[in-house]
C-alpha cells in the first residue's frame, strides 16, 4: 500500500511539472512573438521614414535651383538700394519744390509779378541734404518782383502766410517805382518753407522760434509794406 500511493504522488508531480514546462514554453513563445511583432513595426516605421526622408531629399535637391535664384534676387536688391534711395530722395526733393512754388503762385494775387525766385537754406554747405532736415534754418525762397501798389504787396504777403504749405514770409524791402506812365512798387521777401516730413522736430524748433505767423502778423506786415512805401515817397 505505501508503495502504491508514492507512485500516485510522482505521477502528480511529473503531470504539474509537464505543466509548468508548457506554460513556460508558451511564454517564451508569446514573448518571442512581440518582440518580432515590435521589431517589424519598428522596422516598418524606420523604412517609412527614411522614404519620406528620400523624398524630402529629392524635393530639396529640385528647389535648390530656385533657392540659388532666390538669393540672386536677394543680391541684386541690395545692390540696387543705394539707387532707390537716391531716387526716392530726388523724387521727395522734386515734390517739395513743387509744392511750395505751387503755393507761391497760387498766392499772388492780379496784377503781381515776379522778377526774380531763388533758393536757399541754412546749410549751402550739404547740398545733396534732404530740404529742411539739416541742422540750422529751413529752406526759403527769395522772391522779388513788382506790384501796382503798396496794398497788393501786403495782400501777397497775407495770402502766402496763410498758405498752408508755407511757414511765413519776412518782408526785405519795397520801393516805389514806375512802369512806363504807371506808378508801381517793387518788393523783395523771403518765405519760409516748412520743412519735409522726414525733417527732425528739432531741427524745425531750433530753426524759428516762433510758429506759424497768424493773421494779425501778416497784417502787421502789411503796415510796415504801406509804411516803407510812404517813407520812400517822402
Amino acid at each position: 500500500m505505501p508503495s502504491i500511493n508514492m507512485i500516485a504522488v510522482r505521477r502528480e508531480e511529473k503531470r504539474r511539472q509537464e505543466q509548468n514546462i508548457r506554460k513556460l514554453l508558451y511564454s517564451i513563445l508569446g514573448e518571442a512573438g512581440a518582440v518580432v511583432g515590435i521589431a517589424f513595426v519598428l522596422t516598418a516605421r524606420i523604412l517609412v521614414t527614411q522614404n519620406q526622408i528620400n523624398t524630402l531629399s529629392d524635393r530639396l535637391h529640385a528647389l535648390q535651383p530656385s533657392v540659388t535664384r532666390i538669393q540672386q534676387l536677394q543680391s541684386q536688391t541690395a545692390a540696387l538700394m543705394p539707387k532707390v534711395q537716391t531716387l526716392d530722395g530726388a523724387k521727395a526733393d522734386t515734390l517739395f519744390w513743387y509744392k511750395n512754388f505751387y503755393a507761391v503762385t497760387a498766392s499772388l494775387p492780379p496784377n503781381t509779378w515776379l522778377t526774380s525766385l531763388g533758393t536757399g537754406s541754412g546749410a549751402a554747405s550739404a547740398p545733396t541734404s534732404t530740404p529742411g532736415a539739416t541742422s540750422g534754418d529751413d529752406p526759403t525762397l527769395s522772391l522779388a518782383g513788382v506790384a501796382m501798389s503798396q496794398g497788393v504787396v501786403g495782400e501777397t504777403m497775407l495770402r502766402m502766410n496763410q498758405s498752408p504749405s508755407l511757414d511765413h514770409v519776412d518782408l526785405a524791402f519795397v520801393q516805389q517805382q514806375k512802369i512806363g506812365t504807371a506808378d508801381a512798387v517793387s518788393f523783395q521777401m523771403t518765405v519760409h518753407l516748412k520743412p519735409e516730413a522726414g525733417a527732425t522736430k528739432d531741427n524745425k524748433d531750433n530753426s524759428k522760434p516762433g510758429a506759424k505767423r497768424d493773421t494779425k502778423t501778416a497784417a502787421a506786415q502789411t503796415g510796415d509794406v504801406k509804411g516803407a512805401v510812404n517813407g520812400t515817397r517822402s
